[in-house]
């Protein structure tokens, strides 16, 4: 690795490694499923008990990701408003401080009183992204059926589990479409189906709505803080490559994490959005490597956060989750979203032969719920995966979302063929970063 890169380690308790002198223990990361792929040599454990926080599932601690970060990083603690309430005719009643009680659906109904397990087991990521989840879907649920939703750490299990080769442990797993897609065509099980009651009209194409669930948009945009340059704004990713015009380092990610990296590439190398796809990996690599002695890595998302507020980068690219925990904590950002934003559809699978089958159908359903949708798309940023949703949240929250109706500047996903270059994605990126 050239001596131009920054890399920082992350330690973590949890995992039985030591904080060195000086570190900021305590950091909680907004998830993402890239996460799966970072080095874990210290979790074998997890393997063995199928990634669960709490072997017993009895335990309802909240899922913490611990990690060290350089001196001068901020703390983000997950500061989150209380869930908002409210019904509809496909998804849960849940009352609350939000919008009032509506009947809940005959279907969801039925599958509530169908259920004969005690708990529901779903792996995810931590930090306040299932903070929000808690508090918006899981708690709910709980209080609705009894049923106890235990977090599991997905960690590197997550793909063999997934793809059949292991015994599930897990009843769902925080993934996207394309990896949903990609163990249906090569997985050793079958994946199931969810309820139709619990499909999102938003998610694209309409056939893969029975994918996913507990669905969310993000979408990947450079952010930089507010007075960062004088004079012209940086707007384009063009412009975040352009160290000579815009000097300063950039936030980048570490070459475990693949998803918007070409694209983005391609695009400040004047490939339209509409001609990324497919990806020309060497152009894109090419432009990668013309910025490489100028980019600072993460290796883990609150350190894209703390690249900003230490000024360690002048901008960073990362989930627009991220830009909206800090503003949310007060610090002041440019978020450009003029630089094309590059969307995921991020949501909940269904593993293959699913521990409690009757229960994870029940939480599938429940929470296809607008009111609770648009709740958690304003405690994450993240947009909501159905259309009525947008109907709970402001002009403003709306005009902030990555699929807000009034964006058309987006880079959109494209499951099917991400699904089919996601071994060559991976492959392209670690020989990026082996030859620099």
């Amino acid at each position: 690795m050239a001596c131009g890169i920054q890399k920082v380690i992350v330690w973590s308790h949890k995992w039985g490694w030591d904080t060195p002198p000086g570190e900021t223990k305590g950091m909680k990361s907004m998830d993402h499923p890239s996460d799966r792929d970072r080095p874990e040599s210290g979790r074998k454990r997890l393997l063995e008990s199928g990634g669960l926080i709490d072997p017993e599932g009895l335990s309802r601690r909240k899922l913490l990701q611990l990690g060290g970060l350089g001196a001068g990083a901020l703390a983000l603690p997950g500061v989150l408003a209380a869930c908002g309430g409210g019904g509809s005719t496909t998804g849960a009643t849940t009352g609350g401080g939000g919008g009032g009680e509506t009947a809940e659906s005959p279907e969801l109904t039925k599958l509530i009183e169908e259920i004969t397990e005690s708990q529901v087991i779903i792996a995810n990521f931590g930090g306040t992204t299932e903070e929000a989840r808690k508090k918006v879907f899981w708690e709910p649920f709980e209080k609705r059926t009894g049923v106890q939703v235990v977090s599991a750490e997905a960690g590197s299990v997550f793909v063999p589990m997934i793809m059949g080769e292991i015994p599930t442990k897990w009843d769902a797993v925080h993934g996207s479409i394309q990896e949903s897609l990609a163990a249906r065509n090569e997985g050793k099980k079958p994946l199931p189906d969810t309820p139709k009651a619990a499909w999102e009209d938003l998610v694209q194409p309409p056939k893969f709505q029975k994918y996913v669930w507990q669905s969310f948009f993000l979408a990947r945009v450079p952010a930089m803080l507010k007075g960062t340059y004088s004079g012209a704004q940086p707007e384009t990713w063009a412009d975040f490559f352009d160290t000579k015009k815009f000097p300063g380092k950039r936030g980048w990610p570490a070459e475990y994490f693949i998803e918007g990296v070409f694209q983005a590439a391609l695009m400040a190398d004047g490939v339209p959005p509409e001609e990324v796809y497919p990806l020309d990996y060497e152009r894109a690599k090419a432009k990668i490597a013309s910025i490489f002695d100028d980019l600072v890595i993460y290796t883990e998302f609150p350190q894209a956060q703390t690249f900003l507020t230490s000024k360690a980068a002048s901008m960073c690219m990362a989930p627009n989750g991220l830009w909206h925990e800090l503003e949310g904590k007060g610090v002041e950002l440019d978020v450009m979203w003029e630089a094309t934003p590059i969307v995921q559809t991020n949501g909940m699978n269904i593993m293959p032969e699913p521990p409690n089958p009757k229960a994870v159908e029940a939480l599938a359903v429940f929470c296809n719920e607008p009111k609770m949708q648009a709740e958690f798309a304003k405690l994450t940023g993240y947009g909501p995966p159905t259309k009525e949703a947008f109907e709970d949240l402001s002009p403003e929250e709306v005009e902030a979302l990555p699929n807000s109706p009034q964006r058309t500047n987006l880079l959109k996903d494209d499951p099917v063929y991400l699904a089919k270059e996601q071994k060559k994605m991976e492959e392209e990126n670690a020989k990026l970063f082996s030859e620099h």
